[in-house]
């Protein structure tokens, strides 16, 4: 994921496991918090997928396998993305 705000960019290489919802959002499992608002660019490692803009608009923490991660829901940002927005295979997604 590539972290962007007002004054620049910050470029954090996160991978994360999750899906694409019915609803068209994304939902991952990170191992770190990400703030409500926040705008990420999502990578996916199939590269025959472009990146997506996203915004974050929850993360909670949950328990995983005895640790404590983070879910998050993405929803994709539809005017700054760089390409179509489709769910790999079977709506599986894994992303850096």
């Amino acid at each position: 994921m590539q972290v962007l705000n007002a004054d620049g960019m910050l470029r954090l290489w996160r991978d994360v496991v999750g899906h694409r919802t019915d609803a068209g959002e994304y939902l991952v499992i990170s191992n770190e918090a990400v703030i409500k608002g926040e705008r990420l660019t999502v990578y996916f490692a199939s590269e025959e997928q472009p990146p997506v803009s996203v915004r974050v608009v929850d993360s909670q923490p949950i328990i995983r396998d005895g640790s404590v991660q983070h879910q998050l829901r993405l929803s994709p940002l539809e005017n700054e993305s760089f390409g179509s927005h489709h769910a790999t295979r079977g709506g599986e997604l894994e992303a850096e």
